[in-house]
């Protein structure tokens, strides 16, 4: 596989049921929509996979206003990345 494409900040990633896992390695078991802030880094002893850090859809809207940085922090699996950059 070649290099990891460059995300840039406030892509929306669509990210599909098995294709990833959280900050404990508990593989998603629904389809995650995520607004990156930052992707790159790979979780130890999870080849393959990347990290990617963002907010939820929702964090836009008035009523949520996140204040934090990131919110969400998800291991990806470098072939799903791909695929959700390229829709």
């Amino acid at each position: 596989m070649s290099a990891l494409p460059a995300v840039p900040p406030d892509t929306k990633l669509s990210l599909p049921a098995g294709e990833w896992a959280t900050d404990g390695n508990v593989v998603g078991v629904t389809q995650l929509d995520v607004r990156t802030v930052r992707v790159g880094g790979s979780p130890e002893g999870m080849a393959g996979w990347i990290w990617v850090r963002g907010h939820n859809l929702e964090c836009r809207w008035p009523s949520v206003a996140c204040a934090r940085d990131w919110c969400v922090k998800v291991a990806v699996r470098a072939e799903a990345l791909y695929d959700a950059l390229a829709r």
